[in-house]
C-alpha cells in the first residue's frame, strides 16, 4: 500500500517544531530567570501575562508565551516554586473534530521526534492515538493528539524533576481535597 502524501503544506513545518524541542532538550536547563530569558531570546519567544497564579499552598504558575513560529494557536510556559518548568505549544488546531491536517501534523512531528529520540512511552488510555512521552536529557517531551471535539496537537517540554514534583503536589492536594469533600 502506498502512503498518501499530504496535498497541503503543514504550518508550522513539523521540522521547525522538532527543532524547538531539540533546543529545549539540548544543553543545560535554565536554572534562573535570566537563563530562561536568554533561552527565550534564542528561541524568539516572548513571555506574556500570567494565566494562572500559584494558589495558596501550590507553587505552580502559568504564563502566556508568544512565538514567531507560524501556526502556533496557543503557547504557554510554566514555573514551579519560582523555577522555569515547561513550555507548551498547540499546533494544527481546528475547531472541528477529526481534522485531517491535525493528524498529518501529529504524525509528522511524532515521526521526527521518534527518529531523533527513539520510541516513546505510550500512555495507555482509550484514545485512538495515545499520548507519547520521550525522556531526553532530564526533560520530558510529551505529545498529545486531540480530535474528539476540536482538533489539536499539544506538545510540552518540561524539566522532568520539577514537573514530577509539581504533579506529586497536585495529586497530594487532590487526595486531601477528596477527603475534605468526598462528593468531589
Amino acid at each position: 500500500m502506498t502512503e498518501i502524501e499530504p496535498t497541503c503544506e503543514l504550518i508550522p513545518d513539523p521540522s521547525a517544531i522538532a527543532d524547538v524541542v531539540a533546543q529545549l532538550v539540548d544543553g543545560k536547563w535554565p536554572g534562573s530567570d535570566g537563563e530562561r530569558e536568554n533561552l527565550f531570546e534564542r528561541l524568539l519567544f516572548k513571555s506574556g501575562e500570567r494565566l494562572h497564579q500559584a494558589a495558596e499552598g501550590f507553587a505552580a504558575e502559568s504564563f502566556a508565551l508568544f512565538t514567531k513560529l507560524p501556526g502556533i494557536s496557543f503557547a504557554s510556559w510554566d514555573a514551579y516554586d519560582g523555577k522555569f518548568m515547561s513550555v507548551n505549544l498547540h499546533a494544527y488546531s481546528f475547531p472541528e473534530a477529526e481534522a485531517p491536517i491535525t493528524r498529518l501534523g501529529h504524525d509528522a512531528v511524532w515521526g521526527i521526534l521518534t527518529d531523533r529520540y527513539g520510541q516513546p512511552a505510550r500512555l495507555l488510555n482509550n484514545e485512538e492515538v495515545p499520548p507519547s512521552n520521550w525522556k531526553v536529557n532530564g526533560r520530558d517531551v510529551d505529545v498529545h493528539f486531540f480530535n474528539r471535539r476540536d482538533s489539536s496537537l499539544m506538545l510540552s517540554v518540561s524539566d522532568g524533576e520539577l514537573s514530577g514534583r509539581a504533579n506529586a503536589e497536585a495529586a497530594r492536594d487532590s487526595r486531601i481535597a477528596d477527603r475534605i469533600d468526598p462528593s468531589r
